[in-house]
């Protein structure tokens, strides 16, 4: 493996353990076994460093909520469709996701909305579904919060290990009814 995927790997898991602001770069040079310059060779700082791998993890969340969520006909199956993209994103690789769940709050101030965020998207289909009459009328962006903060509260409790080593996906079925109840109640 070269020098820059295990810089990225050594980074994540000082930053899920330590916090990013507790990180150093001669910590993850360290974790990496590469001199404190290798990681300057790539970002010209750790927050650099750890903006690019939240950004990366939060574009592929969208991605996968946008793909997911075109096939699926109907509220409820794009419900299914959202909670399986969590769960896709989390189960490839759970330390990149704990990371991005866990310092969500610190980096979307550097995100620069354009509607393709995963909370965006979903209230997007929450007010189609709206417009369509699938869902009765609410306030999608209280709407929106409530579903993924059912994949989100759960994902947390997975991240501090209070749910064991499943992988996230086993409470897919959980989640995804609990989502659906969401949408619907008013």
């Amino acid at each position: 493996m070269s020098a820059k995927p295990r810089i990225e790997r050594a980074a994540l898991e000082v930053f899920v353990h330590r916090g990013v602001d507790a990180a150093t770069t001669k910590l993850i040079a360290a974790k990496a076994g590469v001199s404190e310059g290798a990681i300057y060779r790539h970002w010209k700082s750790k927050d650099e460093l750890a903006l690019g791998l939240f950004m990366a993890t939060h574009k592929r969340l969208s991605d996968l909520i946008i793909a997911n969520a075109e096939t699926a006909q109907g509220i409820q199956a794009k419900a299914a469709a959202v909670v399986r993209a969590y769960c896709t994103v989390a189960d490839e690789d759970w330390l990149l996701f704990s990371f991005h769940l866990l310092h969500l709050h610190g980096f979307l101030p550097y995100y620069q909305e354009d509607g393709m965020d995963p909370v965006s998207m979903v209230e997007n289909l929450i007010k189609r579904a709206m417009m369509d009459a699938e869902l009765p009328p609410g306030d999608p962006r209280v709407i929106a919060a409530m579903a993924i903060g059912v994949i989100t509260q759960t994902a947390q409790n997975k991240a501090y290990g209070r749910l064991g080593d499943d992988a996230l996906s086993a409470h897919a079925p959980l989640m995804t009814a609990a989502v659906q109840a969401v949408l619907q109640a008013r």
